[in-house]
C-alpha cells in the first residue's frame, strides 16, 4: 500500500512541478495564449481533493468504500465544471450586478 500511495502521490507532484510549466511554455513558443493563472473554481476544486485524498490516505489502508468516495468526488468535480461558466460569462454576469448596484449607489 505504502508504495502504490508513493507512486500515485509521487506522479501526480512531478506532474504539477515539471510538465504543467512545461506546457505554459510550449504554449508561448507555439503563439498560444496559456497561464498559470486558475480560477477560483480551479484552485477550490485542488484543495479540496487534495483534503479528501489526504483524509483517505491518512491510516494507510483502503477499502472499496474509500475508492468509491474518490470516484464520486471526482463524478462531481466533473458535472460542476461540466455546468460552471467561462470566464467570458461570468465577467458579463458580474459585470452587469456590479454597475447596476454602482450606478444606484451614484444615483442615490
Amino acid at each position: 500500500m505504502d508504495l502504490a500511495i508513493g507512486v500515485a502521490v509521487g506522479s501526480s507532484i512531478q506532474i504539477a512541478l515539471f510538465v504543467t510549466p512545461l506546457v505554459v511554455l510550449l504554449g508561448w513558443i507555439l503563439g498560444r495564449e496559456m497561464t498559470l493563472f486558475f480560477n477560483i473554481f480551479e484552485t477550490i476544486s485542488l484543495f479540496v481533493t487534495a483534503f479528501v485524498i489526504n483524509f483517505l490516505i491518512l491510516d494507510g489502508r483502503s477499502n472499496y468504500l474509500e475508492g468509491a468516495l474518490l470516484i464520486a468526488s471526482y463524478v462531481i468535480i466533473a458535472v460542476a465544471a461540466f455546468f460552471y461558466p467561462d470566464s467570458a460569462a461570468q465577467s458579463e454576469l458580474g459585470g452587469s450586478i456590479g454597475s447596476e448596484v454602482y450606478r444606484r449607489f451614484v444615483n442615490g
